[in-house]
C-alpha cells in the first residue's frame, strides 16, 4: 500500500509539472533538487519531504493538497 500512495504521489507531482511546461530539469532546478531525486518522486520510487512538496507546491503556483488528489488512506 506503501508503494502505492508515493507511485499515485509522484504520479501527481509530475502531471502537475508538465500542465506547467516544465522539464524535469528545470524543475529540479527551480527547487533545489537533484534531477535524479525528481525522476525517482516522479516514479513512486521515494517520497518527497514536506519542505519539498512546499517548494514544489510554490513553483507550480499551487495548493500542497493538489498533490494528494485521488490518494486515498
Amino acid at each position: 500500500m506503501r508503494d502505492k500512495l508515493k507511485y499515485k504521489l509522484g504520479r501527481n507531482i509530475k502531471a502537475e509539472r508538465i500542465r506547467r511546461d516544465l522539464t524535469q530539469e528545470e524543475f529540479a532546478e527551480n527547487i533545489d533538487m537533484s534531477l535524479s531525486h525528481v525522476s525517482k518522486i516522479e516514479q513512486g520510487i521515494t517520497s518527497p519531504t514536506a519542505i519539498a512538496l512546499f517548494k514544489m507546491a510554490k513553483i507550480l503556483c499551487i495548493p500542497m493538497e493538489k498533490f494528494f488528489e485521488g490518494i486515498e488512506i
